[in-house]
């Protein structure tokens, strides 16, 4: 599975002979077709590609990459119902392949001067790496939950005082042992927030997720270290003992789509609303280009039906909405695309912006399916110094 930070890595890559070729191979032949025509739809694929190459003199190692991707093409038999993704560029030595989630509308070769990276947009979000801790007032245990595989690495069972026959104290033994297993659960859930907090120091999460009785929840919430706190998905009721790693997942992946189904759309009403206030706010395409290029964006918001014509300096990488024969800004010869969407994807991953892939969100839809969050305001800093 592919990472949010092999995808950085991969918009950084630049072709300097315009040679970076991206497969995408989505699985849906039929079990009675002949896994044949996969290969010839990658093969009539490739020679388009290869077509639409060879009009800019950029052929020559495309079409090694191609005559691999065909090979590899032939190997693949449905690919277990994974998607493929592979990016490469023979003038480079590159070769990069993975297997990913089989959501893409379709199989394609592209050519250009960088990967296109468009079809990756939902995995920047995706693949967390989560720790699922499972805890009541004397056991514990924590589990890894990435790539969709939820695995137990660690588990602990602290004994409980022992509660003896009363001496006759009557009311002051009841609470004297009230506070003792109170205290011992306590120290308990610290030192389970401890453990925690350490495989996130360490960078062995992302995320924490918790599996707990509602009535013990009051006690373990406190014991939490705020950054804990600040990366806790949710909580969910279980039987510590008898949960099992799949009951775990199930879940942990309810609670993920819940958490981001809900920042999604706080971030959309944040950003409508910083837009309305003229403050950090950016929404359709020509205000986020714009706050793009001057360096303002801290998050950039693409909804999944975002598609616009436009244009892609060759040189400088600017994009505009306008299809003009030179760049407006460094002047060299720019290429018309169809969709600018991957040209912003790139620009937004090299500048070290996050990207957050929105779906059916009408409020988004509305504002042309593309918004930002803005760090600043260059407009406002100029207005400020003047």
């Amino acid at each position: 599975m592919i990472t949010r930070r092999e995808i950085r890595a991969l918009a950084e890559f630049q072709s300097a002979k315009g040679c970076a070729v991206t497969f995408y191979y989505q699985p849906d032949t039929p079990p009675n077709q002949s896994h044949r025509d996969e290969a010839i739809l990658v093969k009539d694929l490739g020679r388009e590609a290869l077509r639409e190459a060879e009009k800019e003199g950029r052929n020559d190692y495309a079409r090694a990459d191609l005559s691999r991707i065909l090979e590899l093409a032939e190997r693949l038999h449905g690919n277990a119902g994974k998607a493929k993704a592979v990016f490469a560029d023979a003038s480079q030595n590159f070769w990069r392949e993975f297997d990913i989630p089989a959501w893409l509308d379709k199989t394609r070769v592209v050519i250009n001067r960088r990967f296109h990276l468009r079809p990756l947009a939902p995995l920047l979000e995706a693949n967390p790496q989560v720790c699922v801790c499972v805890v009541d007032r004397s056991k514990a245990r924590l589990f890894d939950y990435q790539n969709e595989i939820c695995k137990e690495v660690i588990g602990f069972f602290n004994e409980p005082p022992r509660v003896g026959e009363s001496t006759g104290g009557g009311g002051y033994d009841a609470g004297h042992i009230s506070r003792r297993a109170s205290e011992f659960a306590k120290q308990h859930y610290k030192q389970v927030a401890d453990t925690i907090l350490k495989f996130f120091e360490r960078g062995s999460c992302e995320s924490l997720a918790v599996g707990i009785r509602d009535e013990n929840w009051a006690e373990f919430e406190p014991v939490l270290h705020p950054y804990l706190k600040k990366n806790l998905v949710g909580r969910f009721h279980v039987d510590p003992a008898s949960a099992t790693p799949q009951q775990l997942k199930v879940n942990l992946e309810r609670l993920l789509g819940e958490h981001e189904l809900s920042r999604h759309r706080g971030l959309v009403r944040e950003v409508l609303g910083e837009a309305q206030r003229k403050a950090r706010g950016a929404v359709g395409l020509r205000r986020v280009l714009r706050s793009l290029e001057s360096g303002e964006i801290q998050t950039l918001l693409l909804g999944e039906h975002f598609q616009a014509p436009g244009a892609e300096c060759r040189n400088c990488g600017h994009v505009d909405m306008k299809v003009q024969p030179n760049c407006a800004i460094c002047s060299h010869p720019v290429s018309e695309v169809e969709d600018i969407s991957d040209a912003i994807l790139g620009a937004a991953l090299r500048g070290g912006i996050e990207v957050v892939y929105v779906r059916d969100d009408r409020e988004l839809e509305a504002a042309g399916h593309i918004a930002a969050l803005l760090r600043f305001r260059a407009d406002q800093k100029k207005a400020v110094a003047s």
